[in-house]
């Protein structure tokens, strides 16, 4: 199905759950509600990144004022992630979330063996595993809001460049650079996006330089998924006076004068909601996925240099979205 074809295609996003599967879980002798008095987070970078990490640390924030007993454990390297959640998991935390994609696999491992934790990975599952009982998954569709943000960037560029620089080459990350380079493209047929793939989310030298070297070459509108590295590619942004689109929380503190909005990722909601599933019986067995119009994603407020009519060409499409008629385009992997 070409882009056109989807742009105004009738799609529900989310989990239809069976009556069938709903009598299945009855009969299996799972409990279908529980109760959560304390939760551990465990993150792969740095609290202070002022992107991902930092609003995880937030929503955990925002739950420890509710009463509840938390913990958590910043920069977590690959190789120590299981150990990690083993860790907490020894402790009798009854929530351990592991915050992104590359805490799938790990959880599996150590989820087996703790049939009464819960574990929450904020990512996408690994393909064809049978997903435990006792783990769930929420894929939150960036791609939705990155869409948005490339129609803002492809009406807001003077020079026809606009720029992208991404932390990993991973999917939730391919799929933010396709659907940026497709919004740009949808209100911009003369647009160019560039684009730096910088392996890594914990490097700000390098997003700095990566986003020079699209300055440089013409880009005047720079969005960044890379969270600490994103930092420095936003610093370059500021120095040379070129419009800034933030990442996971609203980024304008950064440059008022300069941040045109942000792609935003409630990851606060998104905890809150899995406290509320483990109550109601809901959790686990399942990926859920939650874009704008589960409130999960959504484009930061406008900066003040935005027009009008661009604001309004943008909330049209977000409105499309949600209601249905408009499918941002879902591609994880590199454009040709």
């Amino acid at each position: 199905m070409s882009f056109d074809d989807l742009k105004m295609t009738t799609k529900r996003v989310g989990i239809v759950v069976s009556i069938g599967l709903l009598f299945l879980l009855l009969g299996s002798g799972v409990v279908m509600g529980g109760e959560v008095q304390s939760i551990a987070l465990v993150l792969p970078g740095s609290i202070a990144d002022g992107g991902w990490n930092a609003h995880a640390y937030q929503g955990l924030q925002e739950l420890t004022a509710k009463g509840y007993k938390t913990a958590f454990t910043e920069s977590v390297p690959i190789p120590d992630i299981e150990s990690a959640l083993r860790g907490y998991a020894d402790e009798g935390y009854d929530l351990i979330i592991g915050h992104g994609f590359e805490f799938g696999t790990p959880t599996f491992t150590v989820a087996k063996d703790y049939p009464h934790t819960y574990f929450f990975v904020s990512g996408k599952a690994p393909k064809n595993i049978e997903i435990p009982k006792n783990v769930q998954f929420i894929d939150q569709l960036e791609f939705q809001g990155a869409f948005l943000c490339g129609v803002v960037a492809g009406l807001m560029t003077k020079t026809n460049i606009i720029a992208h620089v991404v932390g990993m080459e991973i999917p939730p990350q391919l799929a933010n650079l396709a659907a940026y380079t497709k919004g740009a493209q949808l209100v911009n047929p003369d647009i160019k996006v560039l684009s730096v793939v910088t392996g890594t989310f914990e490097d700000p030298e390098k997003g700095y330089e990566a986003a020079l070297s699209m300055i440089a070459a013409g880009a005047d509108v720079l969005f960044q998924t890379a969270d600490s590295t994103g930092m420095g590619a936003m610093q370059a942004a500021k120095e040379k006076g070129v419009y800034i689109i933030g990442y996971a929380g609203d980024q304008r503190e950064v440059a008022p004068n300069l941040v045109l909005t942000s792609n935003m990722v409630s990851i606060p909601k998104a905890i809150e909601v899995q406290v509320d599933r483990i109550k109601e019986g809901t959790f686990g067995g399942t990926v859920l996925r939650a874009g704008i119009k589960e409130g999960i994603i959504d484009i930061a407020p406008f900066g003040s240099m935005v027009p009008e009519d661009v604001q309004e060409q943008v909330l049209l499409l977000k409105k499309a979205i949600i209601a249905g008629y408009l499918q941002p385009p879902e591609i994880y992997e590199r454009l040709k």
